[in-house]
């Protein structure tokens, strides 16, 4: 890619997308349909972009977390199906119902306002009914499911297409995920579609894949579980520009609040990138970056729009060179998941965090 007039920006790269989708359908088997989340901007990727991306790509749903995302796949003229993942607001189920997009439904109360709304339409709502496994978030309870699908039988104005629960914690407790498929596994549901798996556990437990996973933050090339990370492709870099050098003396100050002083003489680069990028603050005086292949420390604290990193052992680095906050350079690799460690918190909030005034450059593959 040739020099990117801009101060900071995200290169997404789509061959790793191909990959990401191939290692996901090489773990659950033929059958087993993938709907790729596209919630939260695409976890930072961008929504329209992606959800381009994902129409001519092994694909057959998209999931979001509200209409007005759901609204944004269709303008960028998307017509796979689009489910719902959180609970219905009654202001938004005309359009839910105007659009045909399929409708999550926990409750009596909500499966009756939905029926209600494409009567008077004069159509069918499609949904499916989640359950409630150990989630605890949204979901029917199992002792009341059959009430809830009495009513949503009953209604000639709904559509119900599938059964779907949520694994609570398929990254880090194997025992309780299993019981949570096994409570899902009793559920009947001849020519429904159940799904459950998200990234975690279709990669922990794939026997449990059924008819469909739910897979996020894997399609995009990370994983929370740290043995899988090699079979995945990061398809987000995170790049920006230094901006200005300069040497500083021992016992110098640098950044807001004096945070950091220099132990010694010290080569000292300021960076276009800051929390107003979705830089987090708490990586002041702990953050890493890369500059000619190099680790490069971040002194003092982060600012809404630069950061001041060491450069001392990087060798020539003239102004205006690229350093990389995400991704690679030569033989290193900073994942959104170091940064997160780094940052106190996890990959996806790392990359949901990239503010819109940071561009994002697509690389086709």
């Amino acid at each position: 890619m040739s020099p990117v007039p801009y101060r900071t920006w995200c290169e997404i790269d789509e061959s790793a997308l191909h990959h990401n989708l191939a290692v996901i359908r090489a773990r659950i088997g033929l059958h087993p349909k993938i709907m790729c989340l596209v919630k939260a901007d695409a976890y930072g990727h961008g929504l329209k972009a992606l959800s381009r991306f994902f129409q001519n790509s092994d694909c057959q749903m998209l999931g979001c977390a509200n209409v007005t995302e759901a609204l944004l796949i269709r303008k960028a003229k998307v017509r796979l199906p689009v489910l719902l993942l959180s609970a219905p607001l009654k202001m938004e189920m005309q359009e839910i119902v105007r659009n045909r997009f399929i409708t999550t439904l926990s409750s009596l109360e909500e499966a009756e306002e939905l029926g209600k709304v494409a009567l008077r339409q004069k159509t069918r709502a499609r949904c499916h009914i989640k359950l409630n496994t150990g989630m605890n978030r949204l979901g029917v309870d199992l002792e009341n499911l059959l009430e809830l699908l009495s009513q949503v039988q009953n209604d000639p104005s709904l559509k119900l297409e599938g059964f779907y629960s949520h694994y609570a914690c398929a990254d880090s407790d194997p025992a309780f995920t299993r019981k949570q498929w096994e409570l899902f596994q009793g559920i009947q549901s001849t020519g429904l579609c159940r799904h459950i798996c998200n990234s975690a556990g279709l990669l922990a437990l794939p026997e449990s894949a059924a008819d469909m996973v739910r897979p996020g933050l894997a399609v995009y090339g990370l994983s929370t579980l740290k043995k899988y990370q090699k079979l995945f492709r990061p398809a987000l870099s995170w790049k920006a520009r230094i901006t200005f050098i300069r040497d500083v003396p021992r016992g110098t100050p640098l950044s807001y609040g004096a945070t950091y002083k220099t132990p010694r003489r010290m080569k000292v680069a300021t960076v276009a990138a800051g929390y107003g990028d979705g830089l987090f603050r708490s990586l002041s005086n702990k953050g890493r970056v890369l500059v000619n292949g190099r680790i490069c420390p971040i002194l003092g604290r982060v600012t809404m729009d630069q950061i001041l990193i060491d450069i001392s052992r990087a060798g020539n680095v003239p102004n205006e060179s690229e350093v990389v906050l995400v991704g690679s350079q030569g033989r290193q690799t900073l994942l959104a998941s170091d940064m997160a460690d780094e940052a106190g918190t996890i990959a996806y909030e790392i990359t949901c965090h990239i503010t819109d005034r940071v561009p994002r450059l697509y690389r086709h593959g």
